[in-house]
């Protein structure tokens, strides 16, 4: 019997089942004999897509305002500049420069000597005339005459003082003693400092922001941590001069005279103001197709329930949230509709996201505003 060709099919069937064995992964079994398999009938595990990492926001209602700052300068409310009516030499200063004066006191006077004598003969020719009338040599009519002539000579005295007319403090004192002035010339400044106000200027693109009686807060350099508080009081009808700026006027409470005329200011016009509003930054929206969306995460609880441990992100999904805008400024957005309180929205917004999208929560930002 030969036994050469059972010897040769035992070494080709033992070579099968070696290459068999090395390449098991890509080898079947075929009516007990191992032959190769189809390219597709490999099975190989999907390869997820790593979840995008991402901050969020959680939502919460906030005092919610915008503010429109701006430079300004102290004036006195009342800054009267003080003349004379009349020409003559000034012949008493009463006050030095600061200091404070009351109603009725006498600021200034002018040399009164010719004022007087009028004033002295007036009075002598109405007494005159007075006991003519009683005697009835003379009319009615010349009674009357020398009695305004002598209020006028009164009137005439007047003129020759200055005097306050309300409480406050006599500011630069312009001449001296001796001078000759006349009704054009500048004597003094008198200040009321019950009240001051601000001017400050607007620049062309923020007129529309503004408006009378929007609320101000405004601090000095002398005392930077308090803040004074009032209202606009008077808004320019002109934008002028190179840098294109509105004229803003803006009254002050200053009981304890405190704030100086020519004192800077740093101004805030509250121009939008809410309470308990749903504000989220502006980096956390996206317009789209004329909308506007929110990427809204939804946190998902793993299978034994446990929160992420100490140094874990969590998880979750993204919902693209259309959303209703109430008021935005450069770094925050209340929101009218769309979101609710502790809702976690995406923030720094670069990318869209698609629906139900899987994302790493890497940061939970809290109370920023």
């Amino acid at each position: 019997m030969n036994r050469k060709p059972f010897v040769t099919a035992g070494i080709v069937v033992a070579a099968l089942f070696v290459v068999a064995y090395l390449l098991k992964e890509n080898i079947s079994c075929v009516g007990g004999f191992p032959a190769l398999k189809k390219t597709g009938e490999t099975l190989q595990k999907p390869v997820e897509e790593a979840p995008a990492p991402v901050k969020v926001y959680k939502t919460a209602r906030v005092s919610f305002r915008d503010t429109l700052p701006s430079l300004g300068t102290i004036k006195g409310f009342r800054e009267v500049e003080l003349k004379f009516p009349v020409a003559g030499v000034i012949e008493y200063l009463n006050f030095k420069e600061g200091e404070r004066v009351t109603q009725g006191d006498i600021l200034a006077s002018l040399d009164q000597k010719e004022a007087l004598l009028k004033l002295e003969y007036a009075k002598i020719e109405a007494d005159k005339q007075a006991k003519l009338f009683e005697l009835g040599n003379i009319v009615e009519t010349k009674l009357k005459q020398s009695q305004l002539e002598y209020q006028s000579a009164k009137a005439e005295l007047e003129k020759t003082n200055l005097v306050a007319l309300s409480d406050g403090y006599l500011g630069s004192i312009a001449v001296d003693r001796g001078s000759y002035v006349t009704p054009q010339d500048r004597i003094g400044t008198f200040v009321d400092l019950k009240d001051v106000y601000v001017e400050f200027g607007v620049i062309e693109k923020d007129v529309a922001k503004i408006r009378e009686g929007q609320h101000v807060e405004v601090t000095v350099e002398t005392y930077p941590d308090q803040v004074f508080k009032g209202q606009v009081d008077s808004v320019g009808p002109l934008v002028e001069g190179k840098s294109r700026t509105l004229k803003v006027r803006s009254k002050l409470p200053n009981v304890d005279e405190k704030i100086k005329p020519g004192m800077f200011g740093r101004v805030n016009v509250i121009v939008y103001e809410k309470e308990d509003a749903l504000v989220i930054p502006s980096s956390s929206f996206k317009k789209k197709d004329d909308q506007y969306l929110a990427y809204v995460v939804h946190p998902v609880v793993p299978d034994n329930g446990a929160a992420p441990e100490e140094g874990q992100n969590a998880f979750g999904t993204i919902e693209a949230r259309t959303i209703e805008i109430a008021y935005a400024t450069p770094d925050a957005i209340e929101i009218k509709e769309g979101l609710e309180e502790g809702d976690l929205v995406v923030v720094d917004v670069e990318q869209d996201f698609q629906e139900n999208a899987r994302v790493e929560i890497t940061e939970t930002q809290e109370g920023i505003f």
